[in-house]
């Protein structure tokens, strides 16, 4: 059932009536939301991403040969950054698992132009195109079974786009699944640190000027 359809459009209104959005109990402008569900096109984007990644292994391996040269820095335990291996550290550094630094240097492509011309054909080799359709289907027929829908003002809906979601304490603002609760409603200790933290982030040389919580809020 795709949901353009008119069947799918009478089986969303039914699902929506008489219910309020799940986040934040609104009534007005509701739509059905899938957690987790992709769009076709979100699908096919994501399966050509994963295909492109792993030809252009295969293509390294099967037709590229490369030199491996020694840039002089390494990196150890106790200091992990890269640093020349000449840098003299204020205290014993631990040689544990030397790590030297190597860049490659590509010294043959025995396919070279080609590269285009056979990934189309590996894609089709592959049936990628396929995998798509039948993904796509699977997400589909997910989608209109409702099986796992719940129903979201338009607000709430395009926050969990963004990967946000309402905070359960004001159940007003937007947090990142990681964080508990948005900042306004954190304890005010944990307020101040943050804060704190910030200042100090500001008055560093290139510091970064950003919350750690990127909650908002939305006016209705």
């Amino acid at each position: 059932m795709k949901r353009t359809s008119r069947e799918w459009k009478q089986k969303r209104a039914e699902f929506i009536e008489g219910k309020v959005c799940a986040w934040c109990g609104s009534p007005d402008r509701l739509c059905v939301h899938t957690p987790g569900a992709l769009s076709p096109a979100e699908i096919r984007s994501g399966i050509y991403d994963l295909a492109y990644a792993r030809f252009k292994d295969v293509y390294r391996q099967k037709y590229q040969e490369f030199e491996y040269i020694l840039t002089g820095k390494h990196r150890h335990r106790s200091h992990p950054a890269w640093h020349k291996a000449s840098t003299i550290h204020k205290t014993e550094p631990d040689h544990t698992d030397l790590e030297e630094q190597r860049i490659e240097k590509l010294i043959e492509d025995k396919r070279e132009g080609n590269f285009k011309q056979l990934y189309n054909e590996w894609l089709e080799e592959n049936g990628i195109e396929e995998l798509i359709e039948e993904e796509i289907k699977k997400a589909e027929e997910e989608y209109a079974s409702l099986e796992n829908a719940i129903v979201l003002c338009k607000r709430c809906h395009f926050a969990s786009m963004k990967g946000m979601e309402i905070c359960p304490v004001c159940r007003k603002k937007y947090k990142a699944s990681r964080y508990e609760t948005c900042f306004d409603c954190l304890p005010e200790e944990k307020k101040k640190d943050i804060l704190m933290r910030k200042k100090e982030k500001r008055e560093l040389p290139g510091g970064l000027d950003e919350f750690p919580d990127k909650s908002f809020a939305e006016e209705s």
